[in-house]
């Protein structure tokens, strides 16, 4: 599984995909500096939090959209059986490819936090302290991890239709647009919306009782426990064995 990880962080390298998505990170966050510098501020945990929440509906879409990338270039490159003579399962080559996301999307995060501290400078927000430093470091970091088993769904058509990109992305942007419009509607119902209540609850009128906590996060986990099921026994039936 490391060595496959591995395998993907030297693709990404030589691709210009990261640098597609440095630019998209620092436009937003160009955006949003020049819209924060007009409007009066309060304190740090305020301004990040802010920012976060503004960041965090930007992610499922880099992300989404990264995975269908990664996966259906197997098929377009005509690299997938040799892949899989190594031998390597189709089962672990699709987890690999959710952990490199996973690391991209806390990568992604953590810039972010670099960004968010230089924003705050040039706003004029001056009573940023240790603590408030690292409560941004673990909510960018939450953000990030939840996010990625928010994203299961598109992980799952995506395998479903290994090869159409065109209808992946598609898919990758309708989920998650519909996660980010219906935030206050579809708690409890859309994972991302869930998750978005569970770390801004406090920003989008979302009450935060424990109980809608618990919804929300069965609403990530189970989606993630269905996936990993229906995707094993789909390579069982239609393709991964076959490889080994």
């Amino acid at each position: 599984m490391i060595s496959l990880i591995q395998t993907e962080i030297l693709k990404f390298r030589r691709q210009k995909t990261g640098l597609i998505m440095a630019g998209v990170m620092l436009l937003f966050w160009s955006g949003i500096t020049f819209w924060a510098y007009h409007v009066p501020q309060g304190d740090f945990e305020s301004f990040y939090v802010r920012y976060g929440g503004y960041i965090a509906m930007l992610l499922p879409f880099m992300i989404g959209l990264l995975f269908v990338k990664i996966y259906h270039a197997e098929y377009q490159n005509d690299t997938l059986k040799g892949l899989l003579q190594v031998p390597v399962t189709m089962y672990q080559l699709f987890f690999s490819k959710i952990f490199f996301v996973f690391l991209m999307a806390v990568i992604i995060m953590l810039v972010n936090c670099l960004l968010v501290i230089a924003a705050a400078c040039i706003c004029g927000v001056t009573d940023m302290e240790l603590h408030q430093v690292v409560m941004l470091i673990k909510l960018f970091f939450l953000a990030a991890s939840g996010m990625v088993f928010a994203m299961f769904p598109v992980f799952l058509v995506t395998v479903f239709v290994s090869g159409n990109t065109i209808f992946s992305s598609t898919v990758c942007f309708i989920y998650s647009l519909m996660g980010i419009i219906g935030v206050s509607q579809f708690a409890g119902i859309h994972p991302i919306s869930s998750l978005l209540n569970i770390l801004f609850g406090g920003q989008i009128s979302i009450t935060g009782e424990k109980s809608i906590n618990l919804v929300c996060a069965a609403d990530i986990i189970i989606p993630v426990i269905m996936t990993a099921v229906i995707v094993e026994i789909f390579y069982m039936v239609k393709r991964g064995d076959r490889f080994k």
